[in-house]
């Protein structure tokens, strides 16, 4: 087997057990996407291994070969942005461990929209929680907290943030602020909220995982409410291990070796897809299904669905003929006589089995709850004026439907 750089995962580090269980599950989540690999994981500070032990331990799991044109270790920090540790600690700590190896260096996270699209994930979870009242995004600030740097670049990308998730949610408003370093603080940023009459305000911190950082949060939120009573505030969750900075990560270190990853864009081919009279396979009966599987009839399609159980909708689909429906789970034969696959199961365990069972048979798939993990991805559509309007971006359905809609206004004035 062709030798593989070890990978090592360069945290801040917690002494929170449960940051430090979720840092710990994130690198996990890595390690699954590259099996072949050796991952290891050093901190910057307050938990062990540091740093420069990881790597040294890295590189004797997988000693280095003479005249290889890759690195011999590759080390990814799992930082948002270009601060101090960045700049000069983990650089450090890479030169005390390597030896005589040539280590490649990756940069930080947050230049990658898919942090973005998991930091608004946490804002979504926000205003529409399950055990309480949804807010519209067009009443609600946003009070987007940042750790807080001594390097302007870091703090500028805050700002910049700031803008798009404004841009993007369709929030009434988003306040930057900073948690320690620099201001505006997070009660200057609440009381701006306020001041200009929005009494609906979620804290969502730019933070990968819980520590310390998050109970300073959450006590400057508590005394500013105590002094505020008549505004509702929500603090949202921690980005924390997922699937998308899992993916950030695997792309960094993939390219230090020369070969793309998944990317921040949609690398596809678009064609058009002619399902008259064939077989589509929607697994799944929930939300996601109910929008697709129209969209599937209108083109013509054969569509069958399979899904132990059924809503409203699906379910009038399947009395009424549009669809067949099978009320039972997943099998991998579900898919021999599709042309087409939408996996849209509300378990990620069984989207994985679909896809799965859709690729060992030449069949694109469409994942609904992780696009990357299928073969094909469902455009943002419309029609107009005879004219089908197709969009397929960097997996933000929101930015997709508004470059959808602005076309769609171009064509119309034709």
């Amino acid at each position: 087997m062709t030798r593989q750089p070890p990978l090592v995962v360069a945290a801040h580090g917690t002494r929170q057990a449960e940051g430090l269980a979720s840092c710990r599950a994130l690198v996990d989540r890595v390690a699954g996407r590259l099996p072949d690999v050796h991952v290891g994981i050093g901190f910057v500070e307050l938990a062990e291994p540091d740093i420069a032990t990881a790597v040294g331990d890295a590189l004797v799991a997988v000693p280095p070969q003479a005249g290889g044109e890759d690195p011999d270790a590759v080390v990814v920090p799992l930082l948002l942005h270009t601060g101090g540790h960045v700049r000069a600690d983990i650089p450090d700590a890479i030169e005390a461990g390597r030896g005589d190896a040539r280590v490649a260096y990756a940069g930080p996270l947050m230049l990658d929209p898919r942090v973005r699209f998991a930091l608004q994930r946490r804002i979504d979870e926000a205003l529409t929680p399950a055990d309480d009242e949804a807010w519209r995004p067009g009443d609600t600030a946003v009070v987007l907290v940042g750790r807080g740097a001594l390097v302007p670049d870091a703090n500028a990308e805050h700002y910049r943030i700031a803008r798009l998730v404004w841009d993007e949610m369709g929030l009434q408003q988003v306040l930057p602020a900073f948690i320690q370093v620099n201001r505006p603080s997070v009660p200057d940023a609440l009381s701006a909220a306020a001041a200009s009459g929005l009494t609906r305000i979620v804290v969502a911190p730019v933070f990968l995982f819980t520590g310390k950082l998050s109970e300073w949060l959450a006590e400057q939120v508590g005394a500013w409410v105590e002094s505020h009573p008549g505004v509702e505030v929500r603090i949202a969750h921690v980005i924390d291990d997922c699937d998308e900075i899992a993916d950030v990560v695997v792309d960094r270190y993939r390219r230090q070796l020369g070969s793309e990853g998944a990317g921040q864009g949609a690398p596809v081919y678009l064609s058009g897809l002619r399902l008259q009279g064939r077989r589509v396979l929607v697994v799944g009966a929930g939300h996601v299904a109910e929008r697709r599987i129209p969209q599937l009839l209108e083109a013509g399609a054969r569509v069958r669905v399979v899904a132990p159980s059924a809503g409203i909708k699906v379910s009038g689909m399947a009395a009424r003929g549009q669809v067949e429906l099978i009320g039972r789970g997943f099998r991998p034969s579900d898919v021999d006589d599709a042309w087409y696959v939408v996996a849209a199961a509300n378990d990620a365990a069984v989207n994985q089995q679909v896809a799965e069972a859709a690729e060992a048979r030449r069949i694109f798939c469409v994942r609904s709850d992780r696009a990357i993990g299928g073969s094909a991805y469902t455009p943002a559509t419309e029609q107009a004026g005879g004219i089908s309007v197709a969009v397929v971006g960097d997996r933000n359905p929101r930015r997709s439907v508004k470059v959808r809609e602005e076309l769609l206004r171009a064509l119309q004035g034709v």
